[in-house]
């Protein structure tokens, strides 16, 4: 212990306003004299010592001064041991005595002497709950004022943390400052102002308005006497820990966050010569990959990048290490049984490691990644340093899991920029794309071209479920719908024009009559857009003048406004009839592909997209390409042929089922058009679908587009028939091919015995279609 007085802030550093302080041991004495009495008698005893040295001492030098103070010494010494515990090692503790506010010590231990000659100069001491430090000071010394004064405690907590760079480490310390005021009294020069506590305490939280308070209680009145106790608690190792969480919080997007977490790993093992590297797993088509762009310090990541021979044995030790995780120690004091993790420290001591540690980090007790703990020196990584790091494991995995959701998000936004949204069968292309495009990208320089997404020599499937007529119903809904549309104007109009008999309405009532005359359901297209501007402009130009000039045409224009209503209208009824059955239609058959494709994907990867309109039409590709990693055998196209005019059968079954359901009963053809050669196709990044690739691929297209509207030769009739499907082909193969599905399915019940053979028509640029046609045992 010593006595010496040493000014924590220097004048010139000091912003702290000034306030009339004096050192006393008076709120001292006064706090053991009113303890004394319910204190055990061998603690009274020790008082009565205590109060009896004080007194002796204040009667031979006086009230004690800045002059006289290291008269007090022996009192001083009393002081410490009524507040500290007999058996404390007090030479281990940072404690002290100061004046008043605690800008002045006056008597400590070595310690904290030391501690203070060391670092007073290098660094301010700092409020950490708020950046403007002054601020926090004065509502700090605000707030112990009215709680001595006004018995109002503030809800706002407080801490004064103190850092410095360590000589010996090189690393940050941090220190938390406790200045305890239970022995200084607050007095005020003159009257103590009165205010209304409504005005200055937020009813709700109980906030202090501090702007408020300064100006109620100016400072200058204000007046202690005593002393404060202070005491300094290392706390290096929380702080080293609320870094890392508060660079999760600010999200690992903040610049240099990497760098600072590695800092913060550096402080908590409190030794600078000890490296550490953080590896997330990033999962890209169930294997492991690194980001050799962010990470600069990976001793695993030099073995990758400087010796490619050591590739697989790295995937094993990876694949090992997230099998049975755990932590792995490397000293070179050991013989390694395991030949490949002998193997993988090897390679690292050639890389100049002398010790190295491996520590697993899981997040919900998945492996997110790992934390790399190596030395190039002779320094050694001893359990407790081990069991430190291990502290930040929880707040690691977070910010681990964070990075690969960041990388997850990374690749999918590429995909939806550069692609769509994709199938599992074709995701791990994708992802492969955008990983490469990602690791292409460089800082001040042009975004790298993304590569093609191909898939070659793949056999294309292609089916459609068709509404029937569905046009023909559409312009007969149109038509019928502006019928009940011109009558319903022309009656609104009659009854404005006897109430304001304008000519423009005479117009407007004849054009309705022309309009009614010239309707023609063949020619809706047309006429109804035609139509729709004379409603849209015209009509509405008019009707919103009478609105506003009329009251009386007010109430006949709003019965209108209801009945032209797209949803609730009458003049709508007929579209929405339609577009309701053709609704039930779609949802029935969009509901069966969604589990078809569900089959498809269990028995090979396969693409499968559909496409909707009056109706639904679905494109499948199946080959080698789209799943690499599993053997193609022409028995899974044998296969999906056959749950393909399985489905077909099924979905007849479905739409014919509904019919009870429909306003408006719509029924369904069903084509399937068979492509008995390979082809190839490419994304298109303009239109973010597939499509065919080169010239005879083309072809395929073509086809498909063209044979919904076929006519069986020498006739016209349609080759697709409600109740039935037509299945279209060019060679003998496919012919006996389906034909040996078509009687399976006949004799299981699914499909009628009534199969034609067929010669269709030529199209546009198209010769040689066959097809086959057979009901469906729809009930």
């Amino acid at each position: 212990m010593q006595s010496a007085l040493f000014n924590i802030i220097s004048d010139e550093e000091d912003q702290f306003p000034i306030i009339e302080t004096h050192l006393s041991f008076e709120p001292f004495l006064k706090y053991l004299k009113r303890r004394y009495n319910d204190e055990l008698l061998i603690r009274r005893d020790f008082l009565t010592h205590v109060l009896h040295d004080f007194d002796s001492a204040l009667a031979a030098h006086g009230p004690v001064n800045n002059d006289n103070i290291f008269k007090f010494e022996q009192e001083l010494q009393l002081i410490h041991a009524t507040l500290n515990p007999l058996l404390s090692d007090y030479e281990d503790n940072y404690w002290a005595i100061g004046f008043p506010l605690g800008k002045t010590i006056c008597y400590g231990t070595n310690k904290f002497y030391t501690l203070l000659k060391q670092y007073k100069c290098e660094n301010q001491l700092d409020v950490v709950d708020c950046s403007d430090a002054f601020n926090d000071k004065m509502e700090m010394l605000y707030s112990f004022i009215l709680e001595r004064l006004y018995g109002i405690k503030s809800s706002k907590h407080f801490e004064i943390i103190h850092s410095f760079t360590d000589d010996t480490s090189g690393l940050e310390k941090y220190y938390r400052i406790n200045i305890d005021h239970t022995f200084v009294e607050v007095q005020v020069i003159g009257e103590l102002p009165f205010f209304d506590r409504s005005k200055v305490i937020d009813g709700f939280s109980k906030t202090l308005n501090f702007e408020i308070i300064k100006s109620l209680i100016p400072l200058e009145m204000i007046r202690m006497e005593g002393f404060s106790i202070l005491s300094v608690t290392d706390i290096t190792e929380q702080q080293a820990l609320e870094n890392i969480k508060n660079i999760i919080i600010k999200g690992i997007d903040e610049k240099d966050s990497y760098e600072h977490v590695i800092t913060a790993l550096k402080t908590l093992s409190g030794n600078s010569e000890i490296d550490f590297s953080l590896l997330p797993f990033f999962n890209l088509n169930d294997q492991v990959v690194f980001d050799f762009k962010e990470r600069k310090t990976s001793a695993l990541l030099d073995l990758i990048k400087e010796n490619n021979t050591s590739q697989q044995r790295i995937q094993e030790l990876l694949d090992q290490f997230i099998q049975n995780p755990k932590i792995l120690v490397f000293d070179g004091k050991e013989d390694i049984a395991d030949k490949t993790i002998s193997f993988f420290w090897d390679r690292l001591k050639d890389l100049g490691i002398q010790s190295y540690a491996l520590i697993p980090i899981a997040h919900n007790k998945e492996i997110v990644g790992i934390i790399e703990v190596f030395t190039k020196t002779d320094a050694i990584l001893e359990d407790q340093i081990l069991a430190r790091i291990f502290r930040a494991s929880t707040l690691l995995a977070q910010l681990l899991k964070d990075e690969i959701v960041e990388f997850q998000t990374q690749i999918n936004e590429v995909i939806k920029e550069k692609f769509t949204s994709l199938q599992s069968a074709v995701q791990w292309k994708f992802n492969k794309e955008a990983w490469e495009y990602l690791q292409r990208i460089e800082q001040d320089k042009p975004k790298p071209v993304i590569g093609d997404i191909k898939f070659e020599q793949v056999y294309p499937l292609y089916g459609a479920v068709d509404i029937r007529n569905s046009t023909v119903e559409r312009n007969r809904a149109a038509f019928q719908d502006m019928i009940v549309h011109l009558e319903l104007l022309e009656n609104v109009l009659i009854q404005l024009k006897s109430l304001n008999n304008i000519v423009i309405l005479d117009e407007m009532i004849f054009n309705c009559r022309r309009w009614h005359q010239e309707l023609n359901e063949e020619l809706m297209d047309i006429i109804q857009i035609q139509l729709n501007d004379f409603f849209n402009q015209h009509v509405t130009e008019v009707l919103t003048y009478f609105k506003e000039n009329s009251e009386q045409a007010h109430g006949i224009i709003s019965e209108y406004e209801r009945a032209i209503h797209p949803v609730h209208g009458i003049v709508f009824k007929n579209r929405n009839v339609l577009e309701r059955s053709i609704q039930i239609i779609n949802s029935g058959i969009s509901g069966y592909l969604e589990l078809f494709d569900k089959e498809l994907q269990n028995s090979y990867p396969c693409y499968f997209e559909k496409f909707r309109s009056d109706g639904v039409e679905y494109d499948i590709y199946i080959g080698q390409s789209i799943a690499p990693d599993k053997k193609f055998n022409e028995i899974y196209l044998k296969n999906i042929r056959l749950w393909q005019l399985t489905s077909m059968a099924a979905i007849a079954k479905i739409t014919h089922s509904l019919l009870d359901q429909m306003e408006k009963q719509l029924f369904t053809t069903q084509l399937i058009f068979v492509n008995a050669t390979l082809i190839d196709i490419t994304f298109r990044t303009d239109e973010h679908r597939f499509d065919v690739e080169g010239a005879y691929n083309i072809r395929y297209q073509i086809i498909k587009k063209r044979i919904d509207k076929v006519t069986i030769k020498g006739t016209n009739d349609r080759l697709t028939q409600p109740g039935k499907i037509a299945i279209v082909y060019f060679t003998k193969r496919e012919e006996k091919e389906y034909i040996g599905y078509i009687q399976y399915l006949q004799k299981n019940g699914t499909l009628l015995d009534d199969m034609e053979e067929l010669e269709l028509e030529e199209l546009q640029g198209v010769k040689g279609l066959q097809a086959l046609r057979v009901g469906i045992q729809l009930n």
